[in-house]
Parts: C-alpha cells; structure tokens; sequence
C-alpha cells in the first residue's frame, strides 16, 4: 500500500501578537513588522479567501463544460462544436488544479482528487462503460473512477474524438455532468469549511494546518515525480514520454497551475512584503509563518529556494527534458529544505500514514 506522510505533534510557541521583524532578498525594499500567525489563522485565510471562491470557479467551469458537451453531443442546431468543448475542458481543468493541487479539507475528506483527476485512464473501461450507456448520477456511480473525470473525457476529447449523436458522446456528456455533480458537492462543504471560526476549536486548528503542510509536500511530489520526472524515465529511447496531459497537449499548462498554487501557498508577494497577510482575513504562506516566528535568515533561504524553482519551472518544457529534470530537482530541493530546517523551526513533525490521500 503506497505511503504518504502525514503531520503530528504540531505546537506553535510564542506569545499571542509577538512580531518580527521582515528580512527579504531584496535589500531596497522597506523592512516591516509581520505578526505573530497561529494555526487559526492560517485555516481561516486559506479556507475563506483562497479554497471557497476557487471551489465557485471550478463549479462554474465544470457546469459550463458538462452544458457544452451535452450540447454537442445532441447535434442540435447552434450546439458548440468540438474545439469549444476541448477549450472549455482546459479551462475546466485550470479552475480544478488552481482548487485541488494543495488538497486539503473537502478535496482530501472526499477523496475528490481520485473522482476527479484519476491517471492514467484505462481505455478498455471507459469502452466498458460506454457499452453500458450509463444514464444519471446513480448509474455513474456504478462506474469505476478510471473511466470516469477530466482525464477520461480528455481522451474521449482527443485520443478517441467523440461524434455527436453516438453512445461515445453520450457517455462524454454524462462523464461532464459527472464531474459538476462533485464540483457542487464540494463547494457546498468549502462553504462549511469557510464559516468555521477556527479561534473556537484550538485542536482542529492545528489538525487543519498540519493537514495542510502536509499535502502541500505532497502535492510537490506529485507534481516533481508522478507528472514530470516518472513518465520521462520511463519512456523508452526516443519515445515520447506519457505526461498526464499529453493528449490535450496541455502539460505545461497544468505545471505551471500547479507550480502557482504551491507558490503561493509557500511564499509571499511582494505586496504581502509591503503589507503583511492580516491574521485571519488572508492567506498566510509558509515563509509568513517563519517570519512571524522570527526565523529570519531561515524564511530568507526560503524565498531564495522559492525563486529559483520558480525559474526553473517557467523553463520546463516536455519537448526539452533536460529542462523537465531540472525543474524537477529544483523542487526536490525545495522540499528537503521544508522537511527539515522549515519544519522544525516550526515545531512540526514528520510522520507516515497511508489514509492521507490516494
């Protein structure tokens, strides 16, 4: 059974409104006060300002590819043709990584990323399915979920083109419905998530922020391993290689959605310099909490790490792999450096559990 890690015995030390004082790389910028953050703080920013208007977004993606697609496939006068569906499923997709990559809360307690975003896609299942022409949420349900989500109808999309009028197509349309059925589900729980006042329950507080550590180191390994450096190292001399998105050609496009997501849920911008995250009212990023903590020089080789993946990032290309491996390895290193000194200046420990994610 594969592994992941998971966070215990997190403590935050320090007196309520203790502060620090702002070191950056970047030396002709002002130096100013950062407060103190707690475990509530950073729950109730993620939850109310980051996860509930991106769990909007992707519900109004995914209604609109599920509406698109149905309309194709019913061949009916005006219905969107075939290259509308494709660029609102791209469009379905960014919403979703912007939301999930960083899966916390509903996407964890749901298992979403499974229902979802299941790769690689089984063909002989999705055939099986189509032959069944399952037809509302409950026959969906009876299909297994690598037939099913984003990457299933990227195949029926691209890799096996579906043609209005046809049991193929019909099945894309209920696969569309499928995924807005579970967007829908989510934002209902993110809302919950999002109206908690996390002040009120210490303990689920740091349970919360240690599950959002924890799956942000995960998430990094999903993105280093699974999706870029696994699919080159296996692919034979001179094949290509079989990253998640290749049939939709949108690889780079889903690296980089991800790549932001954990960007910005680790560094601060450069207004967050000027104008540290207020406690409770935005999203507190990991290099926020080592400042307000008075790790200073620490939080700086943070940033620096941040940058230079960041720039190794905006240079992956999948036609250029040596530029797929450098990236890789650049977040590689950036997660060594959270799991030991950021870690531990934190008061986190590591442990390993396999209930923390699929």
């Amino acid at each position: 059974m594969k592994k992941h890690r998971i966070l215990i015995g997190l403590t935050f030390t320090g007196a309520m409104g203790a502060s620090a004082l702002a070191q950056t790389a970047r030396p002709a910028e002002p130096v100013v006060a950062f407060p103190y953050y707690n475990a509530a703080h950073v729950m109730q920013g993620l939850h109310q300002r980051v996860l509930l208007p991106r769990a909007q977004a992707f519900v109004d993606a995914s209604r609109a590819l599920a509406s698109q697609t149905v309309a194709h496939c019913a061949a009916t006068a005006g219905a969107p043709e075939l290259a509308a569906v494709r660029q609102q499923w791209r469009a379905t997709l960014q919403s979703w990584e912007a939301y999930s990559s960083v899966a916390v809360g509903p996407v964890l307690e749901r298992r979403s990323q499974r229902q979802i975003d299941f790769w690689p896609v089984r063909p002989s299942l999705i055939q099986r399915a189509i032959a069944r022409e399952p037809q509302g949420d409950k026959a969906m349900e009876l299909v297994g979920t690598p037939a099913k989500g984003l990457p299933a109808l990227e195949w029926l999309l691209w890799t096996r083109p579906v043609r209005p009028a046809t049991p193929a197509c019909a099945y894309a349309g209920e696969v569309a419905q499928d995924i807005a059925r579970e967007a829908s589900a989510l934002l209902q729980a993110e809302t919950s998530a999002a109206a908690v006042n996390w002040d009120d329950d210490d303990e689920a507080a740091s349970k919360g922020l240690a599950e959002w550590m924890n799956q942000w180191i995960h998430a990094l390994e999903r993105l280093s391993w699974e999706q870029m450096q696994k699919p080159l190292k296996a692919a034979a001399p001179g094949e290509r290689p079989a990253y998640a998105r290749s049939a939709s050609s949108s690889d780079v496009a889903s690296w980089q959605t991800q790549w932001r997501a954990l960007r910005e849920h680790a560094g601060l911008t450069p207004e967050q310099r000027r104008e540290p995250p207020v406690p409770g009212q935005s999203l507190v990023p990991i290099e926020a909490l080592l400042i307000g903590k008075g790790h200073l020089a620490l939080a700086t080789r943070w940033s620096k790490a941040l940058d230079q993946a960041n720039l190794a990032m905006a240079s992956a290309d999948p036609a250029r792999p040596p530029s797929v491996l450098t990236a890789a390895k650049s977040l590689k290193s950036l997660e060594k450096l959270l799991q030991g000194d950021v870690v531990k200046s934190l008061d986190i420990s590591l442990g390993f559990s396999s209930a923390d994610g699929d």
